[in-house]
């Protein structure tokens, strides 16, 4: 390494080029001071500077300053020795270079040089003595030395313990293996190298992009820390995490007695003294569990002072998981509370003891319910071998399991593979996009179970991803691209469309993460009460639009603390971050795929503010290098009662130097003026935008609705009760904003028939009858909705219904199979209807054109055609946005309920039996009417089936019929108005021509008809009609 340096001086008063030293310089000699802070200063900026290995003000600044002393102290003392044991003369002196030492010390084999300053050009050391630079230099490269002799002894010993480790063996196997193969399986025990140094295999074949999936965000990121310390890379740059999905949190359950865990502690105490180092990992079910031991362990560490006691799940923080990996104080051991986690995910070093529960809560899913379910079961044998082999890793170990010998037989072999208890829509999305077959008869290697498999097609089904004959649709083939959920990636396709990308990006954002609200806060009342400003009545997903908005913008108010805000409103800081980095890839992923334009980046006109930028980036550059240079966060010793610290985090408290990297991160990461438009922007929508986006959630959410139960306006607010397609008795999650305001969601107008209010919703006519649309169903004691929004419901389910059934007037209504509603003007009901056929064909028909106009714009040579059309599309989308907004602000009166199981049972009037379909003029415009083979009645589209509904008020309108004859063929017998016209439309005699601008004639107003009509073909006349069996008997009679 090439190094500037002094002309070569001689220990024994060498050369001074000249300079004669006047009495106040060998005054300074005699009086020199290393702790003097000037003298400090004057060194440090000299050799200390931005381009040197150790940077003034640093970490590594101040621990070469404590090697300094050291050095000083143990020179002194050999210099004293060195005098009593030989006060002779010294030896002939032998000129040296660059202050080396003149006889031959292995130690002094030093391969660094300094590039330092010439002490006769540098400011202030021209005029110290040369001696003193000479001693500062010698001490810099010892300690450069020390520290990277350190550095190769721990490279060494790592070296060592990866060739040691049981999956060394087979590594060039495995790269020899994936040149034949396409895919590889690995299998090894935990522990064995797979994760750490697979990944490491890869990248010194030359694979350039290696990815590696964890269950869990800890596992993620300690995994990420362990690769990145093993490759010798650098945190953040070569190696890098990103969390995806939200875990749920689980909700209370029943206490768990704690007292057999605090005998644990106590063996532990009384049996292994404590200068035996040894922590101990407790394995647990769930948060709930962790919570009762916590209390009663700390509270046991407070009386004997030898234990820390340290919780770690998915739901804490960064800082608090990372505590686990800190060093307890001497004396004193760690007790980890630990979920399944620290079963595979995480190694802890240090571990010594093991106390084995014999539980877990995992998360599965209900095919039949269509929730999410976590349930607490045995765990299986391998898991308990697992939990066993925690303990003593590097030495003897104990494990305690709290359960017979007869449980443990009992157990089953293995764990529940996941793809037979998770959703599997994901897994299907991309197989039908790998056109791998039908999932059904695929050959997997565990079969998940064939009702997971057929809910799967079912869901992608309602979300349009699938058609009728389960091929993927244009929306679909765009999910299957987009690497996110299903939901979120239609929030992200339509807003989009409806230039609504700027807030969805948000939305979107904030429903892939954790809950961002901590436990702590719900508890304390001046939390709440700092966020209510925030809390949107249109539910959990405009709310943290409003926080991540509001938090943007004190990001960009650079005097205010934006950890103090988040903690004075109980919201974990970390969790906004995610979402800010999820919201920069979701916009990357809407450029790539040609859904959004690529924003330029916008150069600040004036050269001095460009000037400041560049400052400033260095300025946070030069932070981030700092904290990654010094290890990122270090392993402490914690103290004895680290539970005091309070809330879910130690975040706020910062780095040793006071630097908050999360924040440093943050600015190089983002353009905080960009960011701060956007949501600015954002913040600023309009009424119109608001509803527009509305409907662009419960489009997305849909099928996931729920519909309030009739009795909620007299319950109180934590007994509210919803009721799914699948699932009756939900409630709403605590962190849900309606939880605390339900009355939102009550029937505001009560307009009852004859006048009369009645108790409940049940009856009720109302414009405003409302659904919530939720992002997940969870399961825990109670079933909650998590994250809902309300949207109206006539109207939702008039535009995204995948079935629609009618009876013959249109007044009553069945959407999906499970709700009912029913309108008391027929003819405002067939309006709303055929206005509701009408957007959703523009909508797909918009959407369609879009998603082929996206799938051109990845071929280079569509450019130029595609935009000539962009133009007249956004023109359509304008046009259509201001209907569909005219549509939802309609006021109909309505009732609306959830059919019973029994009603389910009889709802349709079944099959027909003929071909011939009535020509309604001016009902459906020009849609062709055919018979619905299953429901009966009149399939009008691929949703809406007309005139399909049983009734029982049919025996009513058998008694309003009159006589009538026929005036083509002659029948003659009592009908109803409606049913004259159908049989008119169906009679054989009717001439065929319809007089001109009959498709186009505005419908009238419809009477009540009977649902008991069924197709019916004589035998006896060869004439097809619509007959009650009233009907049938009376045109029998006929021909007796």
């Amino acid at each position: 390494m090439s190094h500037s340096m002094p002309p070569p001086r001689t220990k024994g008063g060498g050369d001074h080029r000249g300079r004669h030293w006047n009495p106040s310089e060998e005054e300074a000699r005699k009086n020199w001071d290393w702790n003097c802070p000037e003298t400090r200063r004057l060194f440090e900026e000299a050799f200390f500077r931005d381009e040197d290995y150790i940077r003034q003000g640093s970490e590594d600044c101040q621990k070469f300053w404590t090697f300094f002393e050291r050095l000083q102290r143990f020179q002194s003392l050999k210099a004293t020795r060195k005098g009593e044991k030989d006060p002779s003369h010294p030896k002939p002196s032998v000129p040296a270079l660059a202050d080396l030492p003149r006889t031959y010390d292995p130690r002094y084999r030093i391969n660094l040089s300094i590039l330092g300053p010439d002490t006769r050009g540098s400011r202030g050391l021209g005029r110290q003595p040369p001696e003193r630079v000479s001693e500062f230099r010698r001490a810099l490269l010892h300690y450069l030395d020390f520290g990277q002799k350190q550095a190769f002894a721990r490279l060494a010993k790592l070296q060592h313990e990866r060739a040691a480790l049981p999956i060394a063996q087979y590594g060039n196997r495995i790269l020899q293996t994936l040149k034949d193969h396409q895919v590889v399986v690995v299998a090894g025990d935990t522990g064995c190298g797979k994760s750490t140094q697979v990944p490491q295999y890869l990248l010194a074949a030359g694979f350039s992009h290696v990815a590696c999936t964890q269950p869990r965000r800890i596992a993620c990121i300690s995994l990420a820390k362990r690769v990145s310390f093993e490759s010798l890379s650098q945190y953040g740059s070569q190696v890098v995490y990103q969390p995806q999905e939200a875990e749920p949190a689980a909700s209370k359950s029943e206490k768990l007695d704690p007292r057999p865990f605090l005998r644990v502690l106590e063996a532990i105490d009384n049996k292994y003294p404590p200068e035996e180092r040894g922590d101990l990992l407790v394995f647990l079910s769930g948060m709930a569990e962790i919570s009762s031991v916590l209390e009663a362990a700390q509270a046991y560490a407070g009386r004997t002072q030898r234990w820390v006691v340290l919780p770690l799940h998915s739901a804490l923080s960064v800082a608090d998981q990372d505590k686990v990996f800190d060093v307890a104080p001497p004396g004193v051991r760690k007790c980890i509370l630990s979920t399944n986690i620290a079963e595979t995910s995480v190694t802890i070093d240090g571990i010594r003891f093991v106390v084995d529960s014999g539980k877990v809560k995992e998360m599965g899913y209900d095919p039949q319910a269509k929730l999410h379910r976590l349930q607490e079961f045995w765990i299986s044998q391998a898991s308990a071998e697992q939990r066993k082999g925690r303990a003593g890793r590097t030495g003897p170990g104990v494990c305690f399991r709290l359960y017979a010998e007869s449980d443990y037989d009992a157990f089953a072999p293995y764990p529940v593979p996941e793809i037979r208890r998770v959703a599997l829509h994901a897994l299907v999305l991309q197989m039908k996009s790998m056109t791998v077959g039908d999932p059904r008869t695929f050959p997997f290697i565990e079969p998940p179970p064939p009702a997971s498999l057929e809910t799967a097609i079912l869901y992608l089904r309602d979300q349009g991803a699938l058609d009728s004959s389960e091929a993927l649709t244009p929306i679909g083939s765009l999910l299957a691209q987009l690497p996110v959920d299903v939901v979120i990636g239609k929030m992200l396709i339509l807003g989009s469309m409806f230039h609504l990308a700027e807030p969805v990006l948000t939305i979107a954002a904030a429903l892939s993460v954790q809950s961002p609200f901590t436990r702590s806060a719900q508890s304390h009342p001046e939390c709440a009460a700092a966020r209510r400003p925030l809390e949107s009545d249109q539910g959990d997903p405009f709310t943290l639009f409003n926080i991540f908005n509001a938090w943007v913008q004190v990001k960009s108010e650079r005097s205010r603390n934006s950890r103090k805000w988040c903690r004075h409103r109980g919201v974990e800081e970390h969790r906004l971050y995610e979402m800010a980095n999820l919201r920069r890839q979701f916009k990357e992923l809407l450029e790539d795929h040609g859904l959004l334009a690529r924003a330029q980046a916008a150069m600040s006109g004036d050269s001095f503010r460009r000037l400041q930028e560049r400052r400033e980036r260095r300025a946070l550059y030069r932070l981030k290098r700092q904290h990654e240079e010094s290890g990122g966060r270090r392993r402490k010793v914690l103290r004895l009662r680290e539970d005091l610290d309070g809330g879910s985090s130690n975040e706020d408290q910062g780095a040793g130097d006071g630097v908050d990297i999360q924040d440093v991160k943050f600015q190089l990461r983002h353009s905080l003026d960009q960011l701060q438009a956007a949501t600015g922007s954002a913040q600023d929508l309009t009424r119109e935008q608001m509803a527009l986006l509305k409907l662009v959630l419960g489009r997305g959410l849909y099928p996931q609705l729920a519909v309030p139960d009739p009795f909620n306006s007299s319950r109180k607010d934590s007994d509210q009760i919803f009721h799914t397609q699948s699932k009756q008795g939900t409630v709403l999650h605590p962190t849900c904003i309606f939880a605390s305001s339900p009355e939102v969601l009550h029937t505001q107008e009560p307009e009852a028939r004859g006048g009369e209010v009645s108790r409940d919703d049940k009856d009720k006519l109302s414009s405003r009858h409302q659904l919530l649309a939720f992002v997940s169903l969870l399961e825990t004691n109670k079933p909650y909705l998590v994250n809902c929004v309300r949207v109206p419901a006539l109207q939702s389910l008039l535009l995204f219904s995948r079935s629609l059934d009618t009876n013959g007037d249109c007044s009553r209504l069945v959407a999906d199979g499970w709700l009912e509603l029913q309108l008391a003007d027929s003819e405002s009901a067939v309006r709303l209807l055929a206005a509701s056929v009408r957007l959703r064909a523009h909508w797909e028909s918009i959407l369609d054109r879009q998603l082929a106009r996206q799938a051109q714009q990845r071929r280079p040579e569509a450019d130029q055609e595609e935009a000539a059309g962009a133009p007249a599309d956004r023109k359509e989308v304008a046009d259509l946005s201001r209907d569909l907004l005219q549509f939802v602000a309609s006021k109909v009166p309505y009732s609306l309920r959830r059919l019973t199981g029994l009603e389910v049972q009889s709802l349709y009037v079944g099959p027909q039996t003929i071909t011939t379909a009535p020509s309604l003029p001016g009902l459906f415009g020009s849609s062709p009417l055919s018979p619905h083979p299953t429901k009966g009645g009149y399939a009008v589209t691929d949703f809406l089936t007309y005139n399909c509904l049983a009734s029982d008020t049919d025996l009513y309108s058998d008694c309003l019929r009159t006589f009538w004859t026929c005036p083509h063929c002659g029948l003659h017998m009592p009908l109803t108005p409606l049913e004259r016209i159908a049989h008119e439309n169906t009679c054989p005699e009717a001439p065929q021509d319809s007089p001109p601008g009959a498709e186009e004639a505005a419908p009238e107003p419809l009477q009540k008809t009977s649902a008991l009509q069924r197709p019916y073909h004589c035998e006896a006349c060869q004439k097809d009609f619509l007959f009650t069996p009233t009907e049938v008997l009376r045109h029998r009679r006929q021909h007796m």
